[in-house]
């Protein structure tokens, strides 16, 4: 069950994108402009999504639509402090702050109209993410993430809908090639049904 805490961070913060935005982009020492979405916080973030990884823009002056530019903004310690990422909407974007401590992240979402979508809270043990709660507009979720020595084997995740009841629970699980690299991404769900919601494609 998600920490009654974060629900209560999610109400506080309701109002407060100009304060925050304000501040983090003090903090922006340099951004990179990628089309589509290229740095992860949790593993395989893209792939679970059904994207594939974003390309470098390397003349933003040739950029001719901000839908789906990511740009990251990074702070003096190399770390990304913001994501901004266009809508469908020109010249609008949806925004991502980022927050940073020993083993702990914090991002706190708003769409391009400056409205909250979500808080999450990322905990990490010796370098690797465990464990991810959310708390958005339209409900919760718990990500749990288990790995077998190096590699992860497979994330747990409990939804909850806006009074916090249970909403279905899923199971997504990874297969590698003999090179450890990604080669399948299966959604389980309690009933038994699954379905590969990710593929790499031959020679990739």
């Amino acid at each position: 069950m998600i920490e009654e805490t974060l629900r209560t961070e999610f109400e506080a913060l309701k109002n407060d994108f100009e304060t925050i935005r304000q501040q983090i982009e003090s903090d922006v020492v340099r951004t990179e402009l990628y089309k589509g979405e290229f740095y992860e916080l949790t593993p395989y973030s893209y792939q679970r999504n059904g994207f594939r990884q974003g390309k470098p823009v390397k003349r933003p002056d040739t950029v001719k639509s901000t839908k789906n530019l990511c740009i990251y903004g990074f702070n003096n310690q190399n770390q990304i402090v913001e994501v901004k990422v266009g809508c469908s909407i020109e010249n609008q974007f949806y925004h991502t702050f980022l927050y940073y401590t020993d083993n702990f992240v914090k991002s706190i979402l708003y769409n391009n109209g400056k409205r909250l979508i979500n808080v999450r809270h990322y905990f990490f043990e010796g370098g690797k993410l465990k464990r991810l709660q959310s708390c958005g507009s339209r409900g919760s979720r718990e990500e749990n993430y288990i790995y077998n020595e190096n590699a992860l084997t497979h994330i747990e995740i409990k939804q909850y809908d806006i009074d916090g009841k249970n909403g279905g629970d899923l199971i997504h699980r990874f297969q590698y090639q003999d090179d450890g690299s990604l080669e399948t991404i299966t959604q389980s769900f309690p009933n038994g049904y699954s379905e590969i919601i990710y593929k790499t494609k031959k020679g990739c």
